[in-house]
This record gives structure tokens, C-alpha cells and sequence, in this order.
């Protein structure tokens, strides 16, 4: 899908551009569907565009922006002058705070406006009266004046980027968007109203003058699903709550708006599905989400598919006589198409054939010519290693008997042959090669899978290193299809992708229809990226969820008397049993105890028996000594 302030109509729809990550400027012209001009920086690599938008000069300017004077005896065609129709001019905001104006006229860079930022441009305003305004990444908000190539006024926005801008139909307020609205007055540079009904940053800004007195402005936010209307009223001070809202089916990737009679507004949306919505709002208060009146789908022919496919469509534009030009398809093969809305269904499905595409891409081809003469496929095919000739009259001769024989020949061939053994010849990628060669040129399906479903990134090298550049496009052709099958098929093809453009860069560059060879493959990368915000957006979430669930199971599992300071635990009944076992024993060790208590005692009375005898004893020997003495 569209980069989102990357593309843009013209104010009157006659010129559509875009510049893409690559820094490549492309306007193409709608009534005849033809890429008019395609314009490459010097610098798209180091400061790509970040921002586009259309703005008109007076064609009397001089190529540097300045007005050139009218001679004295011009000066009474003034006003016819005036009146010539200004010619449109391409504005691309870049990533290091520059503005470039692109002369569509002159198919050159006109201006660069420079010294106003210090970093990327954001958004981009314009209008007759008060000339171009731009927003940064630096918070600042510059008025330029493009007739000196300088800043006519420079102030701080806030402290959030602006994302989005728009200079109301007066040309003396302005309109800047971050997840707030802020409504200036241009002529004091003073904050008029804000609006916070937003809960992301702003995408677009589109102010609406209903008569001389009432005027809105419709918003759109990032993943909004709706559209928000504002009235752009002094006195009413809700601003948190739009009037009205529209209701869409997914994010908003392009708005065009038109006043018919009877003050009606007419509404034309794309959104990130690839449809278009278009809504009929009347101003008259209600808050209630506003239905689409028509969706507008485009589809690939049946009979040419086996499934309904959707073609994209990219951005759409409201023509004065309320015709619908869309945009559909891819970038690298654009169809612009004006329709008229049918009402009698709320669904408009167009059914578009892919014959038309081809039949150009055919012409665009017959245009170019070719300095690369394809190779002539016969029944008799004979495939030899790049960079060995082989004359008729060699190819004639009788086999010599040197030669290898039959086995050790087919065992060279083999993808598992050991280049080491003795007898076997150590061409690994050479034999891949010749392999390849011949599955692209029989499509055989069977050799095509043994040689691409390869992990080994030196046989891969080796094997493209030896690839002749004339097969390189059915290379090309067979990765695309690997490209689009699932996971494991699309990482070989990078691997085999990588190498093929870091070693064919210089041919790959010189051929002519390089853009159509590259082209499915560059669309299938730009609508792979498309989707990795959202994909990782979704892995946020699953992983904030899954963490949560995870901890919340955790805590219900921990044991509760982990950090507990005293446990009480009620004794079963097995633990009776044993208390009941544990009282007998004591019972018996206590009887034990007396028995061998009275024994003791009866022991130490003989003891005490037996010492007083001895005492005794002695008392008598004492007194025999004593009466010998």
C-alpha cells in the first residue's frame, strides 16, 4: 500500500506523484495513464524523501523562484496575467530538513529551500495565499518564502511533532495536527482552539468551507477506523467530541473532498484493504458514526484466475463533475481510471482484465532495446561449463579413450560425490551449475528442487559465480515463485537472491528491462513490509498477555508456607499410633528403670557395709598399734 504523505494528486488531478524508499520521484500523467517524468536525487540514499506534496508558481517565474519584473510597456497586460493558469510544482520534504521543488514543466529542481529545519520534514501545507508551510521533526513550524528562497516566519509548534497540516480556504489560519489540533492564527501566530479527541497522532488534515461563514475540518488518526469532523467554531469549546464521525472499514490512507449544491459534502476515502468509500455528509449535527454510501472494489478477471483477486486500490481523487479517479494496482505498473459512482448498490465491484497491463509492458519492451541476444533452445541441447568454447568440428570427434569412464563420470555429476577420493574431480559448483541450467531450460520440477532447496551458502556462490547471464532471468522468475510459498521456500530464495545480486550487480544494471524483471519481486517485498508493523504490534501484545498469564500462574502455585513464620500441622491418625507405641515403651523403660534402681540400692547398701567393716577393721588395727606403742 501507499506510504502515507509519500503520494499525492495535483490540485486539479491531472498529475499524480510518489516517491518511494528507494528516493525515486515519479509523477505519472492520469488522462493517459503514462509515467511523464521519474527523477532521482544525489542524495536519495543519504536524505530520502519523507514527505510530498503539490504546490503552483506563477509561470513568469524565473527558474530560481524569483518573479522576474514585466517590462513597461507590459505592464497594461497585467491582468491578463494574471489570470494564466499557474504551473504545478512538485514540493518532497527530505529526511535533512530540505525542501525541493520539482518543476514538472521544466522536469528539474527549480529551489531547494534550505536553513529552515535541523531534521526530517513531517508535513507539508500549501495555498495561494500564504505560500508554503512546512513541519519538522525539531518542533518548529516555517513559513517560507519561495520568490527570495528564503524563511518568512519560523515558531515552535509544541512539544510534539507535527504530523500533519492544513491552511484553511482564508489563507490567514492554520491547521497543525500531533495527537492534538491546533488552530493558529497565521497573522500573531497565537493558538485560536485546540481539539484532543484523538488518542494517536494525526495522518490527515482536511479543511472544508461549507459558504463564507461555517467551515470544518475532518481528521483522520493512525489505526483510527473512523473519520472525525470538527467545526471550526470559536464559541463552542467541546473540544474533545467531534459533531460527527465516519465510520470506515481500516485506516485511512488517502482523502479527497468536494462541495457540491445545496451544501453537501462529498467524501472520497481509500483505505489500507484496498477499497474506496465514499460518504454524502450534510453539516447538521449529528454525533452518530456516518455509514459509507458506496465501496468501491476492484478485482482481477475470473476467467483468468482460478480465485477472485483484489487489485489495490491506492489512492483516489474527486473530480468536478463528481467523477471518481482512482488509482489502482501496483507502483511499478500503475492504472488510473475514472468512474462514475453507482448507487444502486451500496457495493460497486469492478472487474478489470490483466490484458491491458501485459499488452503494455509488451510495448514498453518492444520500445527498448535489448543489447543481450537470448539463447535458441533446440531438442539437441548440449550444456557446457561458462567460459568453455567448443567448436563443431571438436564436438564431431571421436571420444578419446583418456577420457574418465561412465562411472566415474556420473559419479562426478552427484551432488554427494566426495571431492576428496582419488578419481573424482573437484567441481561441486560447476555440476551445480550445469544442473541449474538444465532444470531452467526442461523446468523440470525434480532438479529445480535438489539444487535451489540447498542450505550450503559456498555451493550457492560458487554454483551463481558460473551461472552465464542468460539464465539469470529464468532465475529470476523461479526465486519470485519460491518467494511467494511459505517460510522455508522464501528464506532459500533470499539466500539465493543475496548472492545472485552481489555478483550480477554491474549486468543486472545494464540491461534495459531490469524494472520489469525485478518488479513482482520488489512488490512483494514492499507488501511484506507493509505488514511488519502490524506483525510486530501483534507480537507486543501476545507477549504482554502471555507474560501476564504466565505470572499470574506462577503466583497461584507458589507455596503459601514459603515466607510463613510459624506452621501448625494436626497430627493424623498414624501419628496417634505412634504415640500410643511411644507410651508403651516408656512404660516398660520405667519399670526397667525401678528394677535396676532397687538393684543399685541393695549394690551400694553391701558397698557401704563392706567400707564400714573395713573401717572398722582399721580402728581395731589402730588400737592394737597404740598398745604396743
Amino acid at each position: 500500500m501507499a506510504s502515507i504523505g509519500r503520494s499525492a494528486f495535483s490540485q486539479d488531478g491531472q498529475y499524480y506523484a510518489y516517491c518511494g524508499n528507494d528516493g525515486k520521484l515519479k509523477i505519472w500523467e492520469t488522462a493517459s495513464g503514462r509515467l511523464k517524468h521519474e527523477y532521482t536525487s544525489n542524495r536519495h540514499l543519504s536524505s530520502p524523501c519523507s514527505v510530498i506534496g503539490w504546490i503552483s508558481v506563477n509561470p513568469q517565474s524565473t527558474p530560481s523562484g524569483n518573479i522576474s519584473p514585466l517590462p513597461k510597456k507590459r505592464r497594461r497586460r497585467k491582468s491578463i496575467l494574471e489570470e494564466i493558469d499557474r504551473k504545478a510544482v512538485v514540493a518532497m520534504g527530505l529526511s535533512n530538513g530540505k525542501v525541493t521543488l520539482y518543476d514538472v514543466v521544466t522536469a528539474s529542481v527549480s529551489t531547494t529551500l534550505e536553513n529552515g529545519h535541523s531534521s526530517a520534514i513531517t508535513a507539508i501545507a500549501w495555498s495561494t495565499g500564504s505560500g508554503l508551510i512546512t513541519a519538522a521533526n525539531d518542533y518548529h513550524i516555517v513559513q517560507w518564502n519561495i520568490q527570495e528562497n528564503g524563511i518568512k516566519c519560523k515558531w515552535k509548534s509544541g512539544k510534539a511533532k507535527v504530523t500533519a497540516l492544513a491552511i484553511l480556504t482564508n489563507g490567514k489560519c492554520l491547521l497543525s495536527a500531533e495527537r492534538i489540533i491546533k488552530w493558529w492564527d497565521l497573522a500573531t501566530k497565537q493558538l485560536i482552539r485546540t481539539f484532543t479527541g484523538h488518542a494517536n497522532h494525526v495522518n490527515f488534515l482536511q479543511p472544508v468551507q461549507v459558504d463564507n461563514i461555517v467551515s470544518y475540518v475532518i481528521s483522520s488518526g493512525c489505526m483510527d477506523n473512523h473519520l472525525s469532523v470538527w467545526a471550526l467554531d470559536k464559541v463552542n469549546k467541546n473540544d474533545k467530541t467531534p459533531i460527527a464521525t465516519l465510520a470506515l472499514q481500516d485506516e485511512a490512507t488517502s482523502i479527497s473532498i468536494l462541495v457540491v449544491e445545496e451544501l453537501q459534502v462529498v467524501i472520497l476515502v481509500t483505505t489500507q484493504s484496498g477499497q474506496a468509500q465514499l460518504f454524502k455528509y450534510q453539516p447538521n449535527g449529528h454525533i452518530k458514526p456516518l455509514k459509507s454510501c458506496l465501496n468501491i472494489a476492484v478485482a482481477a478477471d475470473v476467467s483468468q484466475k482460478e480465485a477472485i483477486q483484489q487489485i489495490p486500490i491506492l489512492a483516489g481523487h474527486l473530480t468536478e463533475d463528481e467523477k471518481l479517479l482512482l488509482v489502482y494496482g501496483s507502483y511499478l505498473n500503475l492504472t488510473f481510471e475514472k468512474v462514475m459512482p453507482d448507487f444502486s448498490d451500496k457495493v460497486q465491484c469492478l472487474i478489470r482484465s490483466e490484458r491491458l497491463d501485459t499488452k503494455k509492458s509488451k510495448e514498453r519492451k518492444e520500445e527498448t532495446i535489448s543489447k543481450i541476444k537470448p539463447t535458441a533452445i533446440e531438442e539437441n541441447v548440449e550444456y557446457l561449463v561458462p567460459g568453455v568454447g567448443v567448436s563443431a568440428q571438436k564436438r564431431n570427434r571421436t571420444i578419446s579413450g583418456s577420457q574418465l569412464l561412465l562411472k566415474d563420470r556420473l559419479e562426478n555429476l552427484s551432488l554427494n560425490a566426495d571431492v576428496n577420493t582419488t578419481g573424482r574431480i573437484s567441481t561441486k559448483g560447476a555440476n551445480m551449475t550445469q544442473l541449474l541450467m538444465q532444470a531452467l531450460n526442461s523446468k523440470d520440477k525434480t532438479i529445480l528442487t535438489t539444487v535451489l532447496f540447498t542450505k550450503n551458502e559456498t555451493v550457492i556462490r560458487n554454483t551463481i559465480t558460473r551461472l552465464p547471464v542468460q539464465a539469470i532471468t529464468p532465475l529470476l522468475k523461479e526465486l519470485t515463485i519460491m518467494l511467494q510459498g511459505k517460510t522455508y521456500a522464501s528464506k532459500i530464495a533470499v539466500m539465493w537472491l543475496q548472492t545472485l545480486i552481489m555478483i550480477h550487480a554491474a549486468h543486472l544494471m545494464s540491461r534495459p528491462d531490469i524494472t520489469e524483471i525485478l518488479s513482482p519481486i520488489l512488490s512483494f517485498v514492499d507488501a511484506k513490509l507493509t505488514l511488519l508493523t502490524a506483525v510486530q504490534r501483534l507480537k507486543g501484545r501476545v507477549s504482554l498477555i502471555t507474560g501476564q498469564i504466565s505470572q499470574a500462574t506462577q503466583e497461584s502455585n507458589k507455596d503459601i508456607t514459603e515466607n510463613s513464620l510459624l506452621v501448625y500441622q494436626d497430627p493424623d491418625s498414624s501419628d496417634e499410633g505412634a504415640e500410643k507405641d511411644d507410651i508403651d515403651l516408656s512404660s516398660e523403660s520405667d519399670d526397667n528403670w525401678e528394677e535396676m534402681s532397687d538393684e543399685d540400692v541393695q549394690d551400694e547398701q553391701g558397698e557401704e557395709d563392706n567400707r564400714s567393716i573395713k573401717f572398722e577393721d582399721d580402728d581395731d588395727v589402730n588400737d592394737n598399734d597404740s598398745i604396743h606403742s
